[in-house]
C-alpha cells in the first residue's frame, strides 16, 4: 500500500479520459451535490418515520453508486494524467474525507450515552463504537441482528455505521484490484513490443477495469438476489451483497471515458432529460412502494441504483448540467444539504435513537422535528469545524500524515469506549452496599409457599416499598447479554441441520423429549438439571419462532410469509420422535407473534380469531404427541411484560420499584388457550407462574437474580432456580 503503482506504457499526455469525458471530470458537478441531498433527505424522512417515504432507506444505496462512482473517477483520472495509481495518497485522501468527523461523531455518541443512558446501554454501545471504528459494524450488526434473542432490542446508536464499513471495505479491495489491473495491462502491452499505437496502449487499463469491475458486480448481484430472500438481515449488511451497487458507479466512471458513448449522449438533449428524470422517477418510485417488508437488497435495489446511474450518466457530459433535472438538483439549497449530507447521515441516526432508548417510547412527531433540525445544526457545524478543515487544509494534506489517522482514530474511540465502559462498571455498583432480597425481609409467608415462591413474594413487596436494586446483581447491569437463554447442542437454527443430540445424561435409563420454541430453550438449564439428576437422556427438538401445534404460523415479521421452514420441521421432529419411546415428553411453547394461516391459506392476525384456530391446532398437537409417551406435560407459558426488564433496572437512578411489572392481559388470553387444549386432551400441566408473579406484580429481581432477558423469555441465570420446584411439580420425587 505504500508504493506507488506506474504503468511503463501509458504516459501522461496521453490520458485514458477522451475529451468528452474532460470536462465533467474537472468540473464540480452540482447535480451530484444535489443528488446527495435527495439520498441523505429520502434517509432522514424513512429515519423519522414518514410513513409514506418508508423506502427512504434506499437514500443508501443512492449513496453506494455514488462513491463507486467519484471515487473511480479520481483513480481512473490519475491514472490518465500520470500512468500510475498512488496507493497511499488514495488512503490518505480517504482517511482525510471520513476519519474526523466519524472519529467525533463516535466519541461523542458514547459521551452522551454515558450521560444519559443506563449501564448496559453504555456496555454495549462502547463495543458498538469499536467495531465501527475499525470499519466493521456491517459485521456487528449482522451477527446481532441474525440472533433471534437480539432482535427485538432497541438499534444500536452507530448502527448507522454499517454503510460506512461496506464502503471501507469496498474500497480496501477495489483499489488492489486496479492496480493489478494496471500492472496486466502493462506487462500486455511490454510483451507486444512497441507496434502498437499510444491511443490503444491508454486504453488497455480502462478495459482490464472495466472487465474487473464488471465481473464483481455480477458476483456481487447475484449473490444479493440468491441470499436476500432467505437471510434478509445478513444480505442486508453483508459488503458482498452490496458490492454491486458501488461497482454499477465505478463501472459509470470508467464507461463515461468512452468518447463515442458520451458524444451520443452529448448530441442528444432528449436523451439527457430522459436518462436525469427518469433516473429521478426510479428513486423517489423507490421511496414511495417499498417498506420495511420489501425484501432488500435482493433485485429490488435495482431500482434505485439504475436510477443514480442514468442521473449521474445524464450530467457526465459538457452539456449535462443543462436538463431539467441537473438544474433541480444544482440549487444552491440542494448543493448545500450535498455539502453537508455525509455529517448530516452521520449525527442524524443517534439523535433519533439516542431519546427513545432514554425515554423508553417511540418520539413524537414534535421531538422527531426537533431531533431532526439538531441534526442539521450538527451537521452543519461539524462540515464547517471538522469536514472541511481536515480534507482541505494544508497542515493534514501531507499523505504519511493523513495515513496515522487510521490507527490513531481506532485508539482513539478505543480509549473513550473504554473510558466509557469503566464508568458504566462504576455506575453499576455506585452507591451504598444493598443485600440481596431475602426471604427474612418480610412478614411470615404463607406456609404452603416453598422457598422459591416465598422469595418471589419477599421480592415483590421489597420492589413495592421502592427498595434499591442489590449491589451484587446477578448478572451486573453490565452483562446483561449473559441473561440470554441457552442453546441446546443442536441448535436448529440452521434449516440445513437435522442431527439429533442428546443432552441432560447420556447414559440415563430414561427418555425426555422436548417441543417448542425459544419459549422452551429457555427452560434448558432446568430440564438439565433435572435430567442429570433423574436420569434421564434429554432431546430438545425446538426451533426459534416455532410453535408447538398443527397450523402454519407466518415468520413473525411484517411480510405475512407463511413460515413453511417450521412446517418441516414440526413433521422431520415428529418422525424422529416417534423412534425415540420417551418416557416423559414435554411441551413449552410460546403463542405465534403475529398471525397464522388458515385451512384458505389466508392469513389472520386477529387476536380472537388467532386463539379460536390455536385451539384446535393445539388440541391435535398433544393429541399426536400424547400417543407415543409414557406422559406428555404442558408447561404453562411463563408471564410475559411489555418492558425490557434488565433495562428497566440500568436506567439511570432506577430502584427496584420502577421494574415492577404485571403480565400482559393479551398474551395471558393467549397462553390460556393452550392450557384449556392440554385439559382437553387429558395432559397434565405445570404452571409456574407463582415463581415469577404473586399477588399480580411482577419483579423485575428474585432475591439477586433477574427473572427476564427481555419481555417474554426467562433469563440464563433464573432457570437454574426453579429446577427443584419444576421437578417437583414434574412428579419428579424418587432420586432427589
Amino acid at each position: 500500500m505504500s508504493q506507488d503503482v506506474e504503468v511503463p506504457h501509458l504516459s501522461p499526455s496521453s490520458s485514458v479520459s477522451t475529451k468528452p469525458s474532460a470536462t465533467p471530470a474537472k468540473r464540480l458537478r452540482g447535480d451530484v451535490q444535489g443528488l446527495r441531498a435527495v439520498a441523505i433527505l429520502t434517509v432522514l424522512a424513512a429515519h423519522a418515520g414518514v410513513s409514506w417515504f418508508a423506502g427512504g432507506f434506499v437514500g443508501v444505496d443512492v449513496f453506494f453508486v455514488i462513491s463507486g462512482f467519484l471515487i473511480t473517477q479520481q483513480l481512473v483520472g490519475e491514472l490518465g494524467r500520470t500512468g500510475r495509481i498512488s496507493l497511499r495518497r488514495f488512503y490518505a485522501r480517504r482517511a482525510r474525507r471520513i476519519l474526523p468527523a466519524a472519529t467525533f461523531t463516535l466519541a461523542a455518541t458514547v459521551i452522551a450515552a454515558v450521560v444519559l443512558l443506563g449501564p448496559a446501554e453504555v456496555s454495549t454501545l462502547a463495543v458498538d463504537a469499536v467495531w465501527a471504528s475499525a470499519f466493521a459494524a456491517n459485521i456487528r450488526m449482522a451477527i446481532s441482528g441474525t440472533d433471534y434473542f437480539q432482535a427485538e432490542l432497541p438499534p444500536s446508536p452507530v448502527q448507522h455505521f454499517w454503510s460506512l464499513a461496506v464502503e471501507e471495505q469496498f474500497y480496501l479491495v477495489w483499489p488492489l484490484v486496479a492496480v493489478i489491473c494496471i500492472v496486466l495491462a502493462s506487462r500486455i502491452g511490454a510483451a507486444r513490443g512497441a507496434t502498437q499505437d499510444v491511443e490503444r496502449d491508454s486504453a488497455r487499463p480502462r478495459r482490464f477495469l472495466l472487465l474487473a469491475i464488471v465481473l464483481i458486480t455480477l458476483a456481487s448481484l447475484a449473490r444479493s438476489v440468491v441470499h436476500t430472500p432467505g437471510e434478509a438481515t445478513a444480505a442486508y449488511f453483508s459488503s458482498l451483497t452490496r458490492a454491486w451497487e458501488l461497482g454499477i458507479g465505478a463501472a459509470l466512471a470508467i464507461l463515461v471515458t468512452s468518447g463515442r458513448l458520451m458524444q451520443r449522449i452529448a448530441g442528444s438533449a432528449w436523451a439527457r432529460e430522459v436518462l436525469v428524470l427518469g433516473g429521478l422517477a426510479a428513486i423517489a418510485g423507490a421511496c414511495l412502494v417499498y417498506d420495511e417488508s420489501t425484501p432488500f437488497p435482493g433485485y429490488h435495489a435495482a431500482l434505485p441504483v439504475l436510477g443514480t446511474a442514468a442521473v449521474i450518466l445524464a450530467g457526465s457530459t459538457p452539456a449535462g448540467d443543462t436538463t431539467l433535472g441537473a438544474r433541480l438538483l444544482s440549487v444552491a439549497p440542494m448543493r448545500a444539504i450535498g455539502d453537508w449530507s455525509f455529517s448530516l447521515y452521520l449525527w442524524h441516526w443517534p439523535l433519533l435513537v439516542l431519546p427513545e432508548i432514554v425515554l423508553q417510547r417511540e418520539l413524537t412527531w414534535p421531538e422527531r422535528g426537533l431531533a431532526v433540525a439538531g441534526a442539521f445544526v450538527l451537521a452543519y457545524v461539524s462540515f464547517r469545524l471538522i469536514e472541511a478543515p481536515f480534507r482541505e487544509g494544508a497542515f493534514w494534506r501531507p499523505t504519511g500524515r493523513a495515513l496515522t489517522f487510521y490507527p490513531v482514530t481506532i485508539a482513539l474511540v478505543a480509549a473513550v469506549a473504554l473510558g466509557g465502559a469503566r464508568y458504566a462498571d462504576f455506575e453499576a455498583t455506585r452507591g451504598a452496599y444493598q443485600p440481596a432480597i431475602a426471604v427474612t425481609d418480610a412478614p411470615a409467608a404463607d406456609p404452603s409457599l416453598d422457598d422459591q415462591e416465598a422469595l418471589v413474594r419477599a421480592s415483590v413487596l421489597a420492589a413495592r416499598d421502592n427498595t434499591a436494586i442489590p449491589t451484587e446483581l446477578r448478572p451486573g447491569l453490565t452483562e446483561l447479554d449473559s441473561l440470554k437463554p441457552h442453546r441446546t447442542r443442536c441448535d436448529y437454527t440452521d434449516d440445513t441441520e437435522r442431527d439429533l443430540c442428546v443432552d441432560g445424561d447420556p447414559d440415563g435409563d430414561r427418555t425426555m423429549v422436548v417441543f417448542g420454541n425459544s419459549h422452551a430453550l429457555h427452560w434448558v438449564p432446568t430440564l438439565n438439571r433435572i435430567a442429570k439428576k433423574h436420569g434421564f437422556r434429554v432431546y430438545f427438538l425446538v426451533k426459534n419462532r416455532c410453535v408447538s401445534a398443527s397450523i402454519t404460523t407466518d415468520r413473525g415479521s411484517s411480510e405475512h410469509d407463511p413460515y413453511t421452514e417450521c412446517d418441516d420441521f414440526n413433521r422431520w421432529a415428529f418422525k424422529q420422535y416417534k423412534r425415540l419411546d420417551a418416557d416423559l415428553t414435554v411441551v413449552s411453547t410460546a403463542p405465534p407473534i403475529n398471525g397464522v394461516f388458515d385451512d384458505d391459506g389466508s392469513w389472520v392476525g386477529d387476536k380472537e380469531t388467532i386463539n379460536s384456530l390455536m385451539h384446535p391446532a393445539y388440541t391435535d398437537f398433544l393429541r399426536r404427541v400424547d400417543k407415543h409417551t409414557g406422559r406428555t406435560v404442558l408447561i404453562r407459558d411463563i408471564q410475559g411484560f411489555d418492558a425490557n426488564a434488565g433495562a428497566c433496572l440500568s436506567r439511570p437512578g432506577a430502584a427496584l420499584g420502577d421494574c415492577l411489572m404485571g403480565p400482559v392481559e393479551s398474551r395471558e388470553t393467549a397462553i390460556d388457550v393452550q392450557v384449556q387444549a392440554a385439559e382437553e386432551v387429558g395432559v397434565d400441566v405445570v404452571d409456574m407462574s407463582s415463581y415469577f408473579c404473586w399477588d399480580g406484580s411482577c419483579p423485575a429481581v428474585v432475591g439477586d437474580t433477574i427473572t427476564h432477558y427481555d419481555g417474554t423469555h426467562m433469563s440464563r441465570q433464573y432457570a437454574p432456580q426453579l429446577a427443584k420446584p419444576l421437578a417437583r411439580q414434574l412428579g419428579l420425587r424418587g432420586r432427589e
